[in-house]
């Protein structure tokens, strides 16, 4: 089974990820932010910045993507980190915001357009939900300089773009609103699940290393 993980940025995504792959024997994919050339850039002056950081993210998750889809293919459960049609919603409230121009946003669409034939949606999508405060709290604990300068404006409109996102896909793939105020042990998570999809999860075969 293939689980993306999506909602704003600070939520939990990674150590939810982390847990339930953990829990249930899957393998765990992260975003690729350390390793991520343009972050501190794009932080600093996004206007400057923001094509090429979102190019790079696309490329990055594109790949990862792949990767995922053929390890679903051989019956490895994979669990991901804020999957790719997740950053086109980064890259849209990117341009609605004024740091990427409408010329460089309408490229992006079309480098997305053109790999979208080659992608398929998670089996499940969970949407972690919370409030503003908590999402600033838990940016602030993980004590990243670049993230400091991140308005409350800006999560609360990701935060409204992925909830959207996920209503417009629901019909597409099982989407599972999750409230993550409170982090949930990864049995009552798996349980919720299990409900929602009318299945038992089964420890699939032997994934290969993390990636």
């Amino acid at each position: 089974m293939f689980i993306g993980i999506v909602g704003c940025m600070g939520v939990g995504k990674s150590r939810l990820t982390e847990s339930l792959a953990k829990h249930l024997g899957y393998q765990a994919f992260f975003e690729p932010v350390k390793e991520n050339p343009y972050l501190d850039d794009f932080y600093a002056d996004a206007k400057r910045w923001s094509f090429e950081m979102q190019i790079y993210m696309l490329t990055q998750r594109f790949r990862q993507h792949r990767t995922v889809q053929e390890l679903s293919t051989k019956n490895v459960g994979v669990v991901q980190d804020q999957i790719i049609f997740g950053d086109v919603l980064y890259a849209k409230l990117t341009n609605q915001f004024g740091f990427m121009s409408d010329r460089d946003y309408t490229t992006y669409v079309e480098h997305y357009e053109t790999l979208r034939p080659l992608l398929t949606l998670p089996d499940v999508l969970i949407n972690l939900e919370t409030s503003i405060d908590t999402v600033l709290k838990r940016i602030h604990e993980r004590g990243r300089p670049s993230e400091r300068s991140i308005s409350r404006e800006y999560l609360e409109a990701l935060t409204n773009l992925f909830a959207d996102w996920t209503s417009s896909v629901s019909r597409q793939t099982k989407v599972i609103q999750l409230d993550w105020t409170t982090y949930q042990p990864m049995d009552e998570v798996v349980k919720v699940i299990e409900q929602q999809l009318d299945v038992q999860l089964r420890l699939p075969v032997a994934a290969p290393a993390a990636v």
